[in-house]
């Protein structure tokens, strides 16, 4: 029989793209809110992301230790050297399903998480240096934030920074700061007050909001706060834009160092994004035979009869059920209710400014 050992702390999520700065410890930040934020200010030779406003990037990690997903967001601010007292403003959000969806951890032993989430970089960013920032909100586990920051220089954009003050503030909870909104409940993908026009949901749920850690449900496509004029029209498509390739799910309940495991061992209410037990194992090769054929990585493939939907990933994708409620349909997943109407309009994976 194989016996699981510790996860190493290596296995614990670092930011991999944008490339953070300080080399950071892939540890939690103090819960007393002492290195927040980033751990510290940044030192020695930081690498600067280079982003051309308007551009398509992605937020990649590694790391084995997802902690069952949650909720993560990409926030920047005009601070070179951040402090507790820097304004951060929110450029794209995730809810639920952050790094990955999983019962628990990926498999310590095996290869680091190899996914990464699309966003496009605002028109309204100021030219220039700015510090960026990953802070993600883990749903099993201690009661954590996780925050990596990296340089990036910005071209293209606007000529001053009042365009930032546009964009939602940077939600901060489980660390002892005066923005703190208190400590998350377990178990749950979270939900975030305003989580601006540029987001995503791809969590299982239950959803609950982050701060008062009451039921409620994933942003439709877009923010839910005041945005302005130019605010997109509210659209009722469930969006999923990550492209995760599958990975064998620990369910035996090891996790990283420094966090926790559900009280009595149980595993997580919510239903996780992964292949059903009776499935076969996918080979170790990402071009192997597992899976439904496709053409594109990172699209959406869905089942002849809208009930399954898979992520195209090395040409095969890994169908699973949808949603209670939504149907899968040319490459876009929608509510039941407004399945009707689908073609009136188009399935919007990521909104802009």
């Amino acid at each position: 029989m194989l016996v699981m050992g510790p996860i190493s702390t290596n296995a614990h999520m670092i930011m991999a793209n944008p490339v953070p700065f300080n080399s950071p410890n892939n540890s939690p930040l103090m819960a007393d809110g002492s290195d927040f934020p980033c751990k510290g200010p940044a030192s020695g030779d930081a690498k600067v992301n280079e982003w051309k406003a308007g551009s398509e990037q992605s937020l990649s990690f590694t790391g084995t230790a997802v902690h069952g997903g949650g909720s993560c967001q990409m926030s920047v601010t005009t601070d070179k050297n951040p402090t507790a007292d820097s304004k951060w403003k929110v450029i794209y959000s995730i809810e639920g399903g952050c790094p990955a969806s999983a019962e628990g951890n990926l498999d310590a032993s095996g290869p680091s998480l190899d996914g990464s989430f699309p966003f496009t970089v605002p028109e309204s960013l100021p030219n220039g240096e700015l510090t960026v920032a990953w802070t993600w909100f883990n749903k099993i586990g201690n009661r954590e934030m996780y925050m990596n920051c990296g340089a990036v220089s910005i071209s293209g954009g606007a000529d001053d920074a009042s365009g930032l003050d546009d964009l939602p503030d940077m939600a901060v909870a489980n660390v002892n700061t005066p923005s703190s909104c208190g400590t998350t409940k377990e178990s749950n993908d979270y939900t975030f007050k305003n989580p601006g026009k540029a987001m995503t949901s791809v969590g299982e749920g239950p959803f609950v909001d982050l701060c008062s850690g009451e039921g409620s449900e994933p942003a439709p496509g877009g923010g839910s706060g005041d945005e302005g004029d130019n605010a997109p029209e509210p659209t009722t498509l469930m969006t999923v834009t990550a492209s995760m390739p599958p990975f064998p799910i620990n369910t035996g309940g090891v996790f990283a160092s420094g966090g926790a495991a559900p009280t009595g061992g149980a595993k997580p209410s919510a239903t996780p994004v992964a292949p059903q037990p009776s499935a076969p194992k996918p080979t170790s090769s990402p071009g192997g035979s597992y899976g439904t054929s496709c053409s594109t990585d990172g699209e959406i493939v869905c089942s002849d009869d809208g009930n399954k939907f898979g992520l195209c990933s090395f040409g095969k994708a890994v169908m699973m059920p949808v949603a209670a409620g939504t149907k899968c349909s040319n490459g876009a997943i929608a509510k039941r209710a407004v399945y009707a109407h689908r073609n009136q309009r188009n399935a919007i994976d990521t909104f802009m400014w």
